[in-house]
């Protein structure tokens, strides 16, 4: 089954500094929302992504 994870869904990160959204088009969902990939959960520390799915990683 192919699965398309982003669609027209917005990045939600907050920018407190500058009091809005991100609101960056095609954004993937993670846990504490959805997010453009400068403001995933392993960008915001400083680490690399993951892989989309373990399978991808065989040869």
């Amino acid at each position: 089954m192919s699965h398309s994870p982003a669609l027209n869904f917005r990045c939600r990160h907050w920018d407190g500094q500058a009091r809005r959204y991100c609101g960056a088009p095609r954004a993937r969902r993670y846990l504490p929302g959805y997010r453009c990939p400068l403001h995933t959960p392993s960008a915001l520390a400083g680490r690399p992504e993951a892989p989309e799915s373990p399978s991808r990683m065989r040869t």
